[in-house]
């Protein structure tokens, strides 16, 4: 019994020195049954094995929907779980999830805490409205917006676009490209001569554009062009009602579907019967859809908002439009949905997905950030 106590003890301090050895990373941001881009990331980060990377990565939520006293309750005990970890296990980095509004106020909380602690903070930017709502803030909330960008560690964002927005807001701010990844499959997409399935995924709110979607298709099947082309709605929101109603008084019921909220093998399955993806919205960063469509070698239909651009190459692999251009969005999807069009594009996507946004290019960035950041490298 004795030496298996001596045993057990030679285990636990093996344990301690590795550990010590190892970044002590705490992520914080949305509860993983929140729904959105921004949880999407977050999962990836807490999928992948970062121990082999040197790095001791946990996560504790600060958002979870619901009405305000909720949500505030929410907070309040995940910064007394996050101030407990700073006091007891003196990470090195906290790694803040941010959009804006709530979240730049939750992130605010959680930067005076790293500030008291000497913890550096690094704030992963997803807000595709952030430049939007800074413009529209006090001149005092502004002050604070710039200080907190200005004092953290670093400012993740997803693309360069994003980047000139935040260097331009605090010139002085550690701005850091680390575009979104997604786990490259082993098949793609095909031509389907029988029908072309036409594919939106995300939440079903108003940026989102999809009343102009709808509009675009409407004016197709007016025009005697839609075809065979069919459009499926993948998601949920507050909006999802309307859309349905909108989509019978426009009478496309035989042209317009809507599945709900798909995720895992669902979504995949979906995707691969699909041929086009569609997004219409009028603000982005860079979303997990467009790149999974990329990455099964889908043309792709998009506004030309955030950093889309850097995926989506006009004329390419895809279409740009202005966002609420009706036309504009009709005319693309008759330009992608054509078989040698579909076939040229289709390829251009799959590699573009290869070269730039695998999710293990994705990983070795975050990972040399963390140990940049640490001061390790």
């Amino acid at each position: 019994m004795e030496q298996y106590r001596q045993e057990q003890l030679c285990d636990q301090t093996k344990r301690q020195d590795t550990r010590q050895t190892m970044i002590q990373v705490l992520m914080c941001g949305n509860h993983p049954t929140n729904r959105g881009g921004m949880t999407s990331v977050i999962s990836q980060i807490r999928e992948h094995d970062w121990e082999k990377e040197g790095v001791n990565l946990r996560f504790i939520p600060t958002y979870l929907p619901g009405n305000p006293l909720a949500k505030t309750a929410f907070f309040i005990r995940a910064y007394l779980r996050i101030r407990q970890v700073m006091i007891n296990d003196r990470p090195e980095i906290l790694h803040v999830h941010m959009s804006y509004k709530g979240s730049f106020t939750r992130a605010s909380y959680l930067h005076r805490l790293c500030k008291k602690y000497g913890v550096k903070d690094i704030i992963h930017l997803h807000g595709s409205e952030f430049e939007k709502w800074y413009n529209a803030s006090s001149e005092s909330k502004k002050r604070k917006i710039r200080a907190l960008l200005a004092e953290c560690g670093a400012v993740i964002v997803l693309g360069e676009s994003w980047k000139h927005v935040v260097s331009a807001i605090e010139p002085s701010a550690n701005v850091i490209v680390i575009s979104n990844g997604v786990e490259i499959p082993d098949t793609c997409v095909h031509w389907d001569p029988d029908i072309c399935r036409m594919l939106y995924l995300g939440v079903l709110i108003p940026r989102k554009g999809l009343g102009d979607l709808l509009a675009a298709i409407r004016m197709l099947k007016e025009r005697g062009d839609l075809g065979n082309r069919k459009l499926v709605i993948a998601g949920s929101g507050e909006e999802e009602e309307q859309l349905k109603a909108r989509t019978r008084e426009l009478g496309l019921t035989d042209e317009v579907s809507f599945a709900g909220w798909v995720d895992g093998e669902k979504k995949a399955a979906l995707i691969k019967s699909s041929q086009v993806l569609i997004s219409p919205s009028y603000n982005e960063g860079l979303p997990v859809s467009i790149l999974e469509a990329a990455s099964y070698g889908m043309p792709i239909v998009s506004t030309d908002v955030g950093d889309i651009s850097s995926v989506v190459r006009d004329g390419e692999n895809g279409v740009l439009i202005k966002p609420g251009q009706v036309r504009e969005m009709a005319e693309g999807i008759l330009a992608v949905t054509r078989e040698e069009t579909f076939e040229r594009m289709s390829r251009l996507s799959r590699k573009i997905a290869e070269e730039s946004f695998s999710i293990g290019l994705f990983y070795d960035r975050l990972n040399r950030l963390y140990h940049q950041i640490a001061g390790s490298v």
